[in-house]
C-alpha cells in the first residue's frame, strides 16, 4: 500500500483502516505499522503535531481511540514511536573556509555532496534564483552537501563579482526559494557563506551548504515537483519513479 504524505493523520487512519481490520490478528499490527509509515514519511515534527491534534479534536484521548478504532494503549505506544523518529535535519556545526584563487584549479571536486555552477550574465540573483530550489531539494532528499556557484564544472575558480547590495540580493532570492519548500523546514539550517577569492576585486565563491535530512519523507517545491542526487548528479522525480523512491526510503527504514 503506497502512502500518500497529503494525507493528514486521519485522512492516514481512514484510508488505512479500509485495507487492514482493525483488531484483525494479522490486519491489526499492519495497520500499525503502516500509521507508524506515515509518521516516517511526514516526518517527526508533523507527526507529533497531528497526533496531539487529532486527540484534541476528539476532546479525548479515549474517544479518539473510538473513531479511529485503536486501543488507548497503542496511541501511547504511537506517540512514542512518532517522539522517538529523527529530528527531520541535521544540524550544521560550522561552515568550512576554503582557499580559492581566480582561475586556479579548486581542491574540491564534484560528487554526491558538491555541485560546481558557473554564473553567466551580469545578473547573478537572478540566475542563482532560476535554479537554487532545485539544487537544494536535490542535496536535502539525499546525503546533503554543497552547492558552490562561481566556479566551473572543470573545478576552476571563475568568481561572482559582487557588492553589498548584490551579496544582499542573492540571501534574499535564496530565502525565497527556502520558504517554499514543503513540508516546510527551519532555515536557518540551510547556510549562505561568501567565499572571498584572490586575485578578484569583489570576487566571491557563494556556497549554499545544506543539511542531510533524517526524513523518510522528501520535500518539494511549491509547484509538487522534487529532486535527488544520482551519481553526483541531481534528477527530478515524479510519476511512478517517484512512487519508488518513496517505497525504498520506507522499506530501507523498517
Amino acid at each position: 500500500m503506497l502512502i500518500n504524505i497529503s494525507w493528514n493523520l486521519q485522512s492516514a487512519f481512514d484510508v488505512i483502516n479500509e485495507e487492514y481490520r482493525p483488531g484483525g490478528e494479522s490486519s491489526g499490527p499492519q495497520r500499525n505499522r503502516l500509521i507508524e509509515a506515515w509518521g516516517q514519511l511526514v516526518g517527526r515534527s508533523r507527526a507529533i503535531e497531528e497526533l496531539e491534534c487529532l486527540i484534541e479534536q476528539h476532546g479525548s484521548m479515549n474517544k479518539m481511540s473510538k473513531s479511529v478504532h485503536m486501543a488507548p494503549k497503542t496511541i501511547k505506544l504511537l506517540r512514542t514511536y512518532f517522539e522517538s523518529l529523527p529530528s527531520e535535519l541535521e544540524h550544521i556545526n560550522f561552515m568550512k573556509k576554503y582557499n580559492f584563487t581566480e582561475g586556479e584549479l579548486c581542491s574540491l571536486e564534484e560528487d554526491l555532496n558538491h555541485e560546481f555552477k558557473e554564473v553567466k550574465g551580469n545578473n547573478p540573483a537572478k540566475s542563482i534564483q532560476n535554479s537554487a530550489d532545485e539544487y537544494i531539494l536535490a542535496f536535502l532528499n539525499s546525503s546533503g552537501g554543497s552547492i558552490f556557484w562561481g566556479i566551473c564544472d572543470n573545478g576552476v575558480i571563475k568568481s561572482l563579482r559582487l557588492d553589498l547590495t548584490q551579496k544582499d540580493q542573492i540571501r534574499k532570492v535564496v530565502n525565497s526559494k527556502i520558504n517554499t519548500i514543503e513540508p516546510s523546514i527551519d532555515p536557518t539550517q540551510i547556510a549562505v557563506n561568501f567565499h572571498k577569492v584572490s586575485n578578484a576585486e569583489n570576487g566571491y565563491v557563494l556556497e549554499i551548504n545544506i543539511p542531510k535530512s533524517n526524513s523518510v519523507g522528501l520535500f518539494f517545491n511549491s509547484s509538487g515537483n522534487t529532486w535527488v542526487r544520482v551519481n553526483g548528479c541531481k534528477q527530478k522525480l515524479q510519476g511512478v519513479a517517484l512512487q519508488e523512491y518513496i517505497i525504498q526510503r520506507i522499506q530501507k527504514c523498517n
